[in-house]
C-alpha cells in the first residue's frame, strides 16, 4: 500500500467520523451505530463494514494526532490467512438467504455440523459480529423523521450550496452565472457569497477563504455531494482546520431547507430587478449590495429578527476561531504527488519544473492554490521547502563544466626509439 492510498483511506475514515466532530457522546453513538449498519466504500480494500468501536478509535486518534493519525498503518498479520475467508463468508450469506428466521445460534449450529466454518472452525462470536455487521438476518425497520432546527449560536453551522443564476457577459461571450452561498444556520446570515462562471471547488474555495477570514471558523459545513464539495481538496482543507465536514443525503435537498430558501428569496426579490446580461463584476456587485442593504436588515420570519442583529447578539457571547489569510491559503492548497527524474526535474501539467538535486529518484508531493497552479510549492513530510520554477536549460548551460580528462597527451613532441 503506497502512500497516496493511504492518505485516501485516512480521507475515507475522516469524512466517517467528520460529521459527529463537535456533537456530545450520545449523538456521536447514535451516528456510529447507523453507520456500522452500512458498508462503505474503502479505496484498496472495497466495500467494508465499520464497527462502533472502530469509528470511536479513529476519532480518539484524529483528536490526539490530527489527520496524520488517521493514516493506516501495515497489518502486522500480512502473509498468514484470515480464518472468516471468502468461502466461509459466502456459505454464512447462502444459509442466512435461505434461512431467513433462523437465530444465529441455530444457524452456528447447521455451519458447524456441515463443515462450513473452516478448519479449525471459526468462534460463535466472530459469527455473530459477522452477521451484525453484514446485516444478514433482518432487523427492525428504521424510520426516518425530518424536524426543524436551528443551532444556538452563531458559526456552529453553515450550509453551501450552488445556484443557477442568470445569462452574464464574460468579455465578449455569453455565460450562465453560477451563485456560490454560504448561510450562517443561527443569524441566517449570509457569510460568503459570489457569482462566477463554474461550479467548481475553485469557485467554492474562493468564497469559502473569504467568508472564514471576515466571520470566523464554522464548527461544522453542512453541504450536499456535487463534485465541488466532495473533493479531497475540501476534505483536507477542513480536516486542517478542525471543521466538521457533513454531506447530506443523495437528492434531498429539504436537509438545506434554509439555503434553498435564501435562493428562492434572491430569486424573488434580487433577480427579478436584474438588468438582462450585466457583466459578471456588476452582478456580484449589485448582489453584494442588495444583502447589505435588503436582507440582511429586514426581519427574517424563520428568526422574527433581522440577521444582522441576531449575528451581532451571537458574536459578543461567543468566541470566535480565526485563521489568519496566510494560514488559510496553506490548508486550501491543491496537492499533486510526482516523481523527481535523473535530472533533478518533474513534470507538472506538461511543464518541467526544477528541484533540489537532493529530491533525485524520490517521489515528491507537490501543492498549489486551486485557481492557480503554476503557483507550485515542494513539501517534504508536510513542511513547505520550497517554491519550484520552470527549468531555465539556458541558464543551466552557462554553470555546465564538462570534465577534464585525467591525462593529456601531446603529439608536439616525438618520442624517438632507437
Amino acid at each position: 500500500m503506497n502512500d497516496e492510498t493511504r492518505k485516501q483511506i485516512a480521507l475515507c475514515r475522516y469524512r466517517l467520523i467528520s460529521p459527529v466532530l463537535a456533537e456530545p457522546g450520545r449523538e456521536q453513538n447514535e451516528y456510529f451505530r447507523k453507520q456500522a449498519g452500512q458498508q462503505h466504500l474503502f479505496p484498496h480494500h472495497g466495500p467494508r463494514s465499520v464497527a462502533v468501536s472502530t469509528f470511536k478509535r479513529w476519532l480518539k486518534l484524529y483528536r490526539k494526532g490530527g489527520f496524520e493519525a488517521l493514516l493506516p498503518k501495515p497489518r502486522t498479520d500480512r502473509g498468514r490467512p484470515r480464518r472468516l475467508n471468502g468461502d466461509v463468508l459466502g456459505a454464512i450469506r447462502v444459509k442466512c438467504k435461505a434461512f431467513p428466521h433462523w437465530t444465529v445460534t441455530r444457524l452456528y449450529e447447521d455451519l458447524k455440523d456441515n463443515h462450513l466454518l473452516g478448519d479449525p472452525p471459526v468462534c460463535y462470536n466472530t459469527l455473530l459480529r459477522t452477521v451484525q455487521r453484514e446485516e444478514l438476518l433482518p432487523t427492525k425497520g428504521r424510520t426516518d423523521a425530518r424536524k426543524r432546527f436551528e443551532h444556538d449560536e452563531t458559526n456552529e453551522l453553515w450550509v453551501c450550496d450552488f445556484m443557477h443564476g442568470p445569462t452574464v457577459l464574460v468579455g465578449q461571450r455569453r455565460h450562465k452565472s453560477i451563485l456560490c452561498a454560504v448561510i450562517d444556520d443561527h443569524s441566517r446570515m449570509i457569510v460568503g457569497h459570489a457569482f462566477s462562471v463554474h461550479e467548481t471547488v475553485s469557485a467554492l474555495t474562493v468564497v469559502l477563504k473569504e467568508a472564514m477570514l471576515a466571520f470566523g471558523l464554522p464548527r461544522r459545513l453542512y453541504v450536499d455531494n456535487g463534485p465541488a464539495f466532495a473533493s479531497d481538496l475540501l476534505a483536507h482543507a477542513c480536516a486542517q482546520a478542525q471543521i466538521a465536514l457533513i454531506h447530506s443525503k443523495p437528492y434531498d435537498s429539504p436537509s438545506r431547507g434554509k439555503i434553498e430558501r435564501f435562493f428562492r428569496t434572491t430569486r424573488d426579490r434580487f433577480l427579478a430587478g436584474v438588468c438582462d446580461e450585466p457583466t459578471l463584476d456588476e452582478l456580484n456587485e449589485a448582489f453584494a449590495c442588495w444583502l447589505r442593504d435588503d436582507y440582511h436588515h429586514k426581519v427574517h420570519t424563520g428568526i422574527d429578527q433581522r440577521p444582522v442583529d441576531r449575528y451581532q447578539a451571537s458574536v459578543q457571547r461567543t468566541d470566535i476561531r480565526r485563521l489568519s489569510r496566510a494560514e488559510l491559503d496553506a490548508i486550501f492548497l491543491a496537492r499533486h504527488d510526482r516523481n523527481v527524474n535523473n535530472d533533478a526535474t518533474l513534470s507538472f501539467k506538461g511543464k518541467i519544473y526544477e528541484v533540489p538535486s537532493a529530491y533525485i529518484r524520490q517521489r515528491v508531493e507537490l501543492r498549489h492554490p486551486i485557481d492557480d497552479p503554476e503557483e507550485l510549492y515542494l513539501y517534504d513530510a508536510g513542511t513547505r521547502i520550497a517554491r519550484i520554477k520552470l527549468v531555465d536549460v539556458r541558464e543551466n548551460a552557462k554553470t555546465f563544466q564538462p570534465s577534464k580528462p585525467e591525462t593529456q597527451i601531446s603529439f608536439s613532441e616525438k618520442r624517438v626509439t632507437e
